[in-house]
């Protein structure tokens, strides 16, 4: 009857509107006060939740992300994407993925890619004549590709929230992410030709462009490379890489000389803005699933699931179809710090392999990410198109999007090998 409760004043404050940091923690106070509980716990609990040195590596990462897309990095990774692909069906939309692709190995954020490459890609789309509705629908998505391919804000949560390395984490996404930034590619290509959208470059692609973009592209290439591989040798924690993340950027900021003080300011602020409303989410989720333990609760789904789940293939699909619903409803963060406590003792007691796990929940974050009504990235993708466009403008675009995105989950779950093959090579 309590979960009953629980669910009725979450969802129906999440359908008023209420920010979902709020509503995590109105609830737990309800709930503190229904148990007689002093409410000085909850102060206690929501410190406890962010009082940890790895979520540094946050505020740090979005940092990063913000000075490499307001410094030049996106036009400079833009142009070497068009030397790759320009030529093909749907050249700029393929661009606008692979760009997408590259910046998020880079920013490790999924709005701020989709921004950050939306304001350049988007203008040149609609000249040349591709809907509003289909750009929506592949920026959005496309974005999510930074949530994927290392660094990901969300691994390094995840990471620290169900106690999965976070190194490991990282070199998981690569082949996940190459295979999916593969088949948007494909996609947009194929959506291209069929309705007439884009221009078909005519000028031949030299090697010397190639080269000169390559060139220019190398050093922001250079980045998850120095963040990865500063993890794996043993030089950095994530944090610290995160630290060098920001450094790199500073010091590529300053060579190009496309940063003033007003872009500092305002790099700044939205870094301090974006940092803070993670980590309201992650302090007020932790308070949260301390009194859900208290009440038991977790444990009494453990045992739903171990009783209904026979084998660890069915539990893997239950999960990804838990995620599917409750991706409508709630934002990644709040999703990663509930139920990843939950899940994860689950996984274990079916001898799931703890990386194998972490990518079949990221690969769920990712769709939750594009998922309407609250699929950010899809948001995200709406806004920098048109200001007044809504998601249910992107149908039908949108649903085949999902479409690739969740064969992406079945894969990651069919075949373990997908997401262990490369962590495995550094074991």
């Amino acid at each position: 009857m309590m979960i009953f409760g629980i669910l009725v004043v979450f969802f129906g404050l999440l359908f008023l509107g209420m920010p979902i940091g709020y509503v995590i923690g109105i609830v737990a106070i309800a709930m503190l006060l229904m148990g007689g509980v002093p409410l000085e716990i909850l102060v206690q609990r929501m410190f406890a939740g962010v009082n940890n040195f790895s979520y540094l590596a946050l505020p740090l990462f979005i940092l990063a992300g913000n000075i490499m897309g307001k410094g030049g990095l996106t036009r400079r990774l833009m142009a070497f994407s068009s030397a790759l692909v320009g030529r093909l069906a749907g050249g700029t939309a393929i661009t606008t993925v692979v760009t997408t692709a590259l910046f998020g190995a880079v920013s490790g954020s999924t709005v701020a890619t989709t921004y950050a490459v939306g304001s350049v890609m988007v203008p040149r789309l609609q000249e040349e004549k591709y809907s509003n509705s289909f750009i929506a629908s592949i920026m959005g998505p496309a974005g999510v590709l930074g949530l994927i391919i290392p660094p990901s804000i969300t691994m390094v949560i995840l990471g620290i929230t169900a106690n999965i390395s976070i190194g490991s984490l990282f070199i998981a996404g690569v082949i996940p992410g190459t295979l999916l930034t593969a088949a948007l590619c494909l996609y947009v290509a194929f959506m291209a030709k069929r309705e007439g959208y884009g221009e078909i470059r005519t000028e031949k692609v030299t090697g010397r462009e190639i080269w000169r973009t390559g060139r220019a592209a190398f050093f922001p290439l250079l980045t998850p490379v120095f963040i990865i591989g500063s993890i794996f040798s043993g030089l950095a924690t994530a944090t610290e890489a995160a630290v060098i993340a920001v450094a790199y950027g500073l010091v590529l900021a300053m060579i190009y000389r496309e940063l003033d003080f007003v872009k500092y300011r305002d790099i700044m602020v939205t870094s301090a803005v974006t940092s803070a409303t993670i980590l309201i989410i992650i302090s007020a989720a932790n308070a949260f699933t301390y009194v859900l333990t208290v009440n038991h609760i977790p444990a009494m789904i453990t045992d739903f699931f171990l009783g209904f789940a026979n084998s660890p293939l069915m539990f893997l699909l239950i999960v990804s179809l838990i995620l599917l619903i409750l991706g409508t409803l709630t934002e990644v963060t709040s999703l990663i710090i509930l139920l990843s406590p939950i899940f994860m003792p689950i996984a274990t007691e079916f001898g799931i392999d703890p990386i194998h796990f972490g990518m079949v929940l990221i690969i769920n974050f990712a769709l939750a990410n594009i998922t309407p009504p609250v699929g950010l990235s899809l948001i995200a993708g709406c806004s920098i198109t048109d200001r007044k466009m809504g998601i249910e403008e992107t149908l039908p675009y949108v649903l085949h999007v999902l479409a690739i995105v969740a064969i992406m989950v079945l894969l990651i779950i069919f075949f373990p090998a997908i997401s262990t093959f490369l962590p495995g090579l550094f074991k």
